[in-house]
């Protein structure tokens, strides 16, 4: 007679519990406790099943009394450094009670602690633009440049970072600084439009006409030719002295766009 094997609901579960506490990851190991408990009805188990599962159980039980973060959580609940999940053969419900608020506690944790550590990473990022603010405003232009290199070392993974230091350095005429800054945001998100005007800024305050010219190419490449960013292209080649282009480029600007009176000034003065 073949001997009944634990249903694959309660062991499967109860199993990757095991393994997921082994890597600490607590939160998931618990769901699983949770879901393996669900599918225990011991009445309907031979004997010798329902003791293999329950000593399951006793296992993992033991295995997640000994994570830190349920030590932790516990001693915070109740300032006793011997607290533990309780657990007795027979009493799952109870357990997976337990487990629900103790699951419930754990997530709130994290999400605290995911909050926490965003305001400190706001207020390490406000800290880092404010210095550099303060330096270039001093006329402490090494120090400031330190700092704001410092925030996009740091943080220039996150959106709009790149772009306001750039910003900052354009305002302050740092032209040379505020390229290459704006040239990395570029790469890192090369779908965001406010960079690529702002780095043609900077190498036409630096009379680097070319490179100005390829972002603005770059930029007609990823958006399309929106009649303002084909102005801009327009009053680049006027102060290249590339006449010809400009009248060309801004009677086009002008044609998609007729509230654009520049457009037609430099079309009208240089056709």
């Amino acid at each position: 007679m073949a001997v009944a094997a634990v249903p694959q609901a309660i062991g499967h579960n109860l199993s990757r519990a095991r393994a997921l506490l082994k890597r600490d990851d607590t939160i998931r190991a618990v769901e699983a406790m949770i879901s393996g408990l669900d599918a225990f009805q011991p009445q309907a188990l031979p004997g010798t099943v329902r003791f293999e599962v329950e000593v399951m159980i006793i296992e993992c039980v033991q295995e997640l009394n000994r994570q830190p973060v349920v030590r932790q959580l516990f001693e915070s609940l109740t300032h006793s450094s011997k607290a533990t999940i309780p657990y007795q053969p027979g009493k799952e419900a109870k357990l997976g009670s337990v487990l629900r608020l103790v699951l419930k506690a754990l997530k709130e944790s994290v999400e605290t602690s995911a909050r926490n550590a965003e305001e400190e990473r706001a207020q390490r990022r406000q800290a880092l633009l404010q210095k550099g603010l303060e330096y270039l405003g001093a006329g402490e232009a090494p120090r400031g440049k330190a700092s704001l290199h410092l925030l996009a070392e740091e943080f220039g993974k996150e959106k709009g970072v790149l772009e306001r230091i750039g910003e900052v350095f354009i305002e302050n005429k740092l032209f040379f600084e505020g390229a290459e800054m704006l040239e990395q945001a570029m790469e890192t998100f090369p779908k965001e439009a406010r960079a690529y005007g702002m780095a043609a800024q900077c190498y036409m305050g630096l009379n680097e006409f070319e490179k100005a010219e390829a972002v603005y190419l770059s930029a007609i490449k990823n958006f399309g030719r929106h009649p303002r960013t084909v102005l801009n292209l327009a009053k680049l080649y006027l102060k290249w002295n590339k006449k010809e282009k400009a009248a060309a480029f801004a009677l086009e600007a002008y044609t998609k766009d007729n509230s654009l009176a520049e457009a037609k000034e430099i079309a009208d003065k240089y056709s």
